[in-house]
């Protein structure tokens, strides 16, 4: 059975301004009406900690132009960032892991932050997703009683899933849905280049060892074809 987290957790300094500009950029590019802004603006102011983005993902706007507006106006917060709205960590632990980050890349190792800080005993897997859902606004997903098909597999490809922890939730006429354990604006480009062209494409955040445990479910049923 598959559920999605409220994410209720964020913080509200600076959200506003932010939210604002994220809506009169989707204004702006006629993906969401004035009525529907006014809605989501007023939902925020209830439901605290929300991001505007997730909200309007909520009522139905597409997560692929919430987040062409995000990176194109450059108003997507950073995951330290968020991890620090939420006092997950602190400016001076985010700082140390930056640190560690510019050391690895000199030699030659790139690792994502949220990654890192789950290494350092910083923050543990659930803030590692939640920073994750919100950085990508991207919906957490559960994965316990999830049976991966190969009907539903064989769209990314078993070698293509294992390497990069990919478990495909649903293909439906309209939409495809995807769950990964470490998104990155690469994989996720790459996915939308692969998959059949006119489909919707709606991205999920899991846990690693809830994808890893899925796609060794669905392994016996890959050697028996």
């Amino acid at each position: 059975m598959i559920s999605t987290s409220s994410q209720k957790d964020g913080s509200q300094k600076g959200s506003k301004m932010k939210g604002k500009a994220l809506g009169e950029v989707l204004l702006e590019r006629n993906i969401i009406t004035e009525t529907e802004l006014k809605l989501a603006l007023g939902r925020q102011r209830v439901e605290k900690g929300k991001y505007l983005g997730q909200i309007l993902f909520e009522m139905g706007v597409p997560q692929d132009e919430i987040n062409k507006a995000l990176d194109s106006f450059y108003i997507r917060k950073r995951i330290g960032e968020i991890l620090i709205d939420q006092k997950v960590i602190t400016p001076e632990q985010l700082e140390g892991a930056l640190e560690k980050q510019r050391e690895l890349r000199k030699e030659g190792v790139r690792k994502p932050l949220a990654a890192l800080l789950v290494e350092l005993g910083y923050i543990h897997e659930s803030g590692y997703l939640k920073a994750l859902s919100k950085f990508f606004n991207m919906p957490i997903v559960f994965l316990k009683d999830f049976l991966p098909t190969v009907a539903l597999q064989k769209l990314v490809g078993e070698r293509y899933a294992q390497r990069n922890l990919v478990v495909v939730l649903e293909n439906s006429f309209r939409m495809i849905k995807l769950a990964l354990a470490e998104p990155t604006f690469y994989i996720m480009e790459d996915l939308k280049k692969s998959l059949p062209i006119g489909k919707r494409i709606e991205f999920y955040v899991a846990n690693p060892y809830d994808i890893q445990t899925c796609l060794k479910k669905f392994a016996p049923f890959t050697r028996l074809r």
